[in-house]
């Protein structure tokens, strides 16, 4: 079945021809999608409310653990308040906030470890003590000077 033979009726985008025409579209919605974005590193900001809360979590228990490193009776009794104020099912739940789109999850953990790595820039600063509601600390790779993923290492003598 032949449609453009017909008397005013043409294939949509002139047929072949218009192939170019179509990828241009495609391109372009693309872009207005949000496709170009994969290239620039995500931002806190750009965490939806479950990503911001995952990532939150994993920083929180970060520094638990550096509170019992620091200080172990007082992490203990962090890691026990935390232990009751979330649940058994803390980790699964945690879990369960991550992002189930395969090239989202790479960018939120790709985030998170640039989050980690100033983290723990951060404690190595603070003696291995931060408050668990501190901010997120800036990505170290946004920091000047940072020489991410390694952008923290311990002073000679320590």
């Amino acid at each position: 079945m032949q449609m453009d033979a017909t008397p005013g009726f043409r294939r949509p985008f002139g047929g072949r021809a218009g192939l170019p025409a179509v990828l241009v579209l495609v391109a372009l919605a693309a872009h207005a999608t949000g496709c170009a974005d994969r290239d620039r590193p995500l931002s806190a900001r750009e965490l939806s409310d479950n990503e911001s809360l995952y990532v939150t979590r994993i920083i929180v228990l970060e520094r638990a653990k550096a509170r019992l490193l620091a200080d172990p009776r007082l992490g203990a009794a962090v890691g026990d308040s935390l232990a009751s104020a979330w649940g058994d099912s803390a980790l699964p739940r945690t879990l369960e906030l991550a992002p189930d789109d395969p090239d989202r999850a790479a960018r939120v953990h790709e985030l998170l470890l640039r989050l980690l790595a100033s983290e723990h820039d951060s404690l190595l600063r603070h003696d291995g003590i931060r408050p668990l509601d501190a901010p997120l600390p800036a990505p170290a790779d946004s920091l000047p000077d940072t020489r991410f993923p390694a952008s923290a290492r311990m002073p000679e003598g320590r």
